[in-house]
């Protein structure tokens, strides 16, 4: 019995590149129709959002004007391929891939799957900002984040269904809802 159940999680880790398994987080927070796991681990983090959509899922790393000069990491999956893109908030109510703004893509390890309706995705970061589009992870203290999602379109540019702002202490796990 042992040896299957060893066997179904190798099968599983094998099948799912990339990601880590939900119960390997350190951390997890519930948001409306949104689920954030994270795992702060030296100068990475890795994370995995889950929200109930068919379209994207973001997280926004240290808005300074509504979205604003967020570090966005956004995210969608479409007929089973899975894209997941850095942006930056380069105006108050949009963003542009780093990208096209002369930078490159940050995100590694870049996975997720849309299943019933639920779109996950994960990626991992590094804490540290590696270009001028890219805003650090505080490990002393709260950092700002927005998490979002959209309408049920898988095109980056499409509207918000849901988006939230939150205090959070990525080593602690301690969250605060801010709007």
């Amino acid at each position: 019995m042992f040896k299957r159940i060893v066997l179904l999680m190798l099968a599983a880790a094998i099948l799912v590149p990339g990601s880590l398994f939900a119960a390997d987080y350190a951390h997890r927070l519930e948001i409306k129709d949104m689920t954030v796991f994270w795992t702060l681990d030296g100068d990475q983090l890795q994370m995995e959002l889950s929200a109930k959509t068919t379209g994207w899922v973001s997280i926004g790393i240290d808005p300074e004007d509504a979205m604003g000069g967020a570090d966005i990491i956004i995210g969608a999956v479409k007929s089973g391929k899975v894209r997941i893109e850095d942006h930056f908030a380069d105006r108050k109510r949009g963003h542009s891939s780093d990208e096209k703004l002369g930078g490159t893509n940050q995100v590694m390890d870049p996975a997720g799957n849309e299943e019933d309706g639920v779109t996950t995705i994960s990626f991992t970061r590094l804490v540290t900002a590696s270009e001028q589009w890219d805003k650090p992870i505080r490990t002393d203290g709260k950092t700002r984040v927005m998490f979002a999602f959209g309408t049920g379109r898988d095109s980056f540019i499409a509207g918000h269904r849901f988006r939230t702002v939150y205090d959070i202490d990525f080593v602690t796990g301690d969250a605060v809802k801010v709007k």
